[in-house]
């Protein structure tokens, strides 16, 4: 009875207590490992779920939290092609992955849309004469990696260029949700991120990277980004962390002349 207790009182589940009572000392430490990292991930979903829940508070808006805002998240080329067994893997991808994950659950919860602008080449463009084959329609590459997958209310822009706004929606859609203040998140930040960034301020956005959020190929090549982007073009840069919470919280009076 006292190690029935004493498994209880560490939260395993009756079943698994039975399997433990007469398991090898090896088998018990190697349950234990396995029962604190499923504990320390539950525990990050609640934290998560509280910052949700404060934000939503402080933003006092009640029922609608975003009625009033006019935010938006770009996420730019986060496809299978970049990971394992994709034609342009790099581990740098797997850096911003996890600050994304949660960005976005924040983000849904307060209903500030996201929208996926994706790489989704075909034979012959101009592109492909740069790249390797990548991203290619319809196949795993092009797909939306699992990690950062998109739901149902998400928006997802298919572009065969750098620049986001050439030849896609993404303008449109912006217009038809009132979306002026653009949050960039995603891969490539000197290519992609930067291209698409630059064309949402000359366009008359407000430009506000996700300074965690956005990596390249290498360093070199990142730090190269965010200088051009910072230096030439003033651009905002918050970690994902509380980027949502702090555009939010601002007020008119707060903005950027």
């Amino acid at each position: 009875m006292r190690k029935i207790r004493y498994y209880r009182n560490l939260g395993f589940p009756l079943d698994k207590i039975k399997d433990l009572l007469d398991a090898p000392e090896s088998v018990v430490m190697d349950e234990m490992e396995h029962h604190i990292t499923l504990l320390e991930e539950e525990i990050k979903e609640k934290r998560l779920a509280v910052e949700v829940m404060e934000t939503v508070l402080s933003a006092g808006r009640g029922d609608d939290p975003i009625r009033n805002s006019d935010l938006a998240i770009i996420a730019l080329d986060m496809q299978n092609d970049l990971i394992a067994g994709g034609s342009l893997a790099c581990n740098r991808i797997l850096r911003i992955l996890p600050q994304l994950s949660d960005l976005f659950v924040k983000a849904r919860a307060l209903r500030v849309p996201i929208i996926y602008v994706c790489d989704w080449h075909k034979k012959g463009d101009p592109e492909l004469l740069l790249w390797n084959d990548h991203m290619m329609a319809n196949t795993w590459g092009a797909q939306i990696i699992d990690q950062v997958a998109p739901e149902d209310n998400d928006i997802i822009i298919h572009k065969n260029l750098f620049n986001g706004f050439t030849n896609t929606k993404l303008e449109s859609t912006l217009k038809s949700l009132n979306s002026r203040t653009l949050i960039f998140t995603g891969w490539r930040t000197h290519v992609c991120v930067a291209q698409t960034a630059i064309e949402a301020f000359y366009k008359g956005y407000r430009v506000v990277i996700a300074s965690d959020g956005v990596d390249s190929t290498s360093q070199a090549e990142h730090n190269f980004g965010i200088t051009l982007m910072d230096i030439n073009y003033n651009f905002e840069f918050y970690p994902c962390e509380n980027i949502l919470e702090t555009l939010l919280e601002q007020t008119e009076s707060d903005l950027p002349l």
